[in-house]
C-alpha cells in the first residue's frame, strides 16, 4: 500500500544526495513532488524526469533559502504548479569540515543561513499555507551531530542541534493541525561526502552496530514515515538513521 497516494511534497535541496533520495521515495509513495534547489537546475531537472520515468508529477522550482521572499516566492510557484502543499521537507544544507582553530567566519555564516534561518523560513512560510488549510507534515533533516556534536565540523553540529530545537518548538506552535518531526542521519553515502577517505569510513562502520554507512534512501524511507499517516499521532520526534552510531 503506497503510503502518500495523492499528496503534494515539497522538497527543498532535492537535486541531489539525500533531498534527491527524498523527492524519489516520495514519488514512489505516490506523491506530486515539488523538486526544491538553488544552483543546479540541470539536477534538478533530471531528477524531475527520474519522478515522471515512475508516472509520477513533479516540478522543479528554483530559490535560495536564506532568502525569505525567495522562499515565499517558492511556496507559491509550487502552489500555481503542483496545488496545495501537503508536506514539505527542509533538506537543504551545506558542511564546512574544519578544526576549531581553523574555522573562517565565513563558514560558519553560511552553515547558520542555510541550515538555520533558511529552514526556519521556510517552515514559516509554509507553515502559513498548512495552518490555513487545517493540515499539513513537515519534515526537517538533522543530523546525529546535532546529537553529538563535531570538534571538526563545530558550526554544522551545532546548526543541526538547532534543528532539533526548532523542530519541538514549531511542532508546538503548529499543533494541532500542523505535524512537525525530523530525522537525523548518520554519515551517508553521496557525492558531499566524496572526499571522505577509506580509514573514516572505516572507523565509522566499526562504531556501527549495524554495520555499514547510511545509504540516502534510508533517510528518505524515514521521511515517508513522518511524512505519512502512519506517524499521524507523532510531532516535534527527531528520528535518528544512524545504525546505532550514538549507542556508544
Amino acid at each position: 500500500m503506497l503510503r502518500l497516494p495523492g499528496k503534494t511534497v515539497f522538497v527543498t535541496g532535492a537535486s541531489r544526495g539525500i533531498g534527491r533520495a527524498i523527492a524519489l521515495c516520495c514519488a514512489r509513495e505516490g506523491a506530486a513532488v515539488g523538486v526544491g534547489y538553488r544552483e543546479r537546475h540541470d539536477q534538478a531537472a533530471a531528477t524531475v524526469r527520474e519522478i515522471e520515468a515512475l508516472g509520477g508529477k513533479a516540478l522543479a522550482v528554483a530559490g535560495d533559502v536564506r532568502d525569505d521572499a525567495q522562499v515565499r516566492a517558492m511556496v507559491q510557484a509550487a502552489l500555481r504548479g503542483l496545488g496545495p502543499l501537503d508536506v514539505w521537507v527542509n533538506s537543504a544544507g551545506v558542511e564546512y569540515e574544519e578544526p576549531i582553530e581553523a574555522i573562517r567566519e565565513a563558514h560558519w555564516d553560511e552553515t547558520f543561513a542555510v541550515n538555520v534561518k533558511g529552514l526556519f523560513f521556510c517552515c514559516r512560510a509554509v507553515g502559513e499555507h498548512m495552518r490555513g488549510r487545517g493540515q499539513g507534515v513537515i519534515v526537517n533533516v538533522a543530523s546525529r551531530f546535532g546529537f553529538l556534536g563535531d570538534p571538526n565540523s563545530l558550526p554544522y553540529g551545532a546548526s543541526k542541534a538547532a534543528v532539533i530545537n526548532l523542530t519541538k518548538a514549531l511542532a508546538k506552535k503548529f499543533a494541532p493541525h500542523v505535524r512537525v518531526n525530523a530525522v537525523a542521519p548518520a554519515y551517508t553515502e553521496t557525492d558531499m561526502m566524496a572526499h571522505v577517505t577509506p580509514e573514516y569510513t572505516a572507523r565509522f562502520i566499526a562504531s556501527t552496530p549495524l554495520g555499514r554507512v547510511a545509504r540516502p534512501e534510508d533517510t528518505a524511507a524515514a521521511v515517508a514515515f513522518l511524512a505519512s499517516d502512519d506517524a499521524s499521532f507523532t510531532t516535534g520526534q527527531t528520528l535518528l538513521v544512524d545504525g546505532g552510531y550514538t549507542l556508544k
